[in-house]
């Protein structure tokens, strides 16, 4: 399941595992193995659909494709230190494998360098769980449940912004229409 979660974007999920496996529910080293490759392959795929098809569909999406120029921007300006750090700037890490997809950049540096930075992301996100785990430990008895909880309290949060700009976007889509 992790591996599922990693392949496309899990970060919470990774983290909830770090706690598991301080709490002894999950094994940290399987958990970061399988979100490792899980997240690796993930941005393999994206970047493969970024070689095969990225230019065309991007033409098709403006939105995306402003995205990507971006990205690409930031590939060219930060080169190999940007893909270390892609996946951790949120909502970008899809993107950018598609757009580094769309560069001259050769598939077997990209290899390299993707699957450097998926360990490095593995290890950062099983790790804070794992140091949210002891806080939660620390606490008490009680500890996990508040943990889940502020967690939980947390993803409602950024359910409800995402929902209101979401919303909020259609409502100014919809006062003006594509002409």
């Amino acid at each position: 399941m992790a591996f599922v979660w990693a392949f496309f974007e899990g970060e919470t999920f990774v983290i909830f595992g770090g706690m598991g496996a301080k709490l002894g529910i999950v094994n940290l080293y399987w958990l970061v193995g399988s979100v490792w490759i899980g997240s690796f392959l993930g941005d393999q795929v994206w970047f493969w659909l970024g070689r095969r098809w990225g230019k065309k569909a991007l033409a098709r999406f403006p939105s995306a494709d402003a995205h990507a120029c971006r990205v690409l921007s930031w590939l060219e300006k930060y080169g190999v230190a940007f893909i270390l750090v892609f996946r951790f700037l949120y909502g970008v890490r899809n993107i950018a494998s598609v757009a580094i997809g769309t560069s001259g950049m050769p598939w077997s540096r990209f290899l390299f360098w993707n699957f450097l930075a998926a360990g490095i992301w593995a290890w950062s996100f099983a790790g804070a769980g794992y140091l949210f785990g002891e806080a939660a430990a620390a606490i008490g008895e009680d500890g996990p449940k508040i943990l889940l909880l502020s967690g939980f309290a947390i993803g409602g949060l950024w359910l409800a912004v995402k929902s209101f700009r979401w919303v909020r976007r259609r409502a100014l889509a919809a006062t003006n229409p594509a002409e």
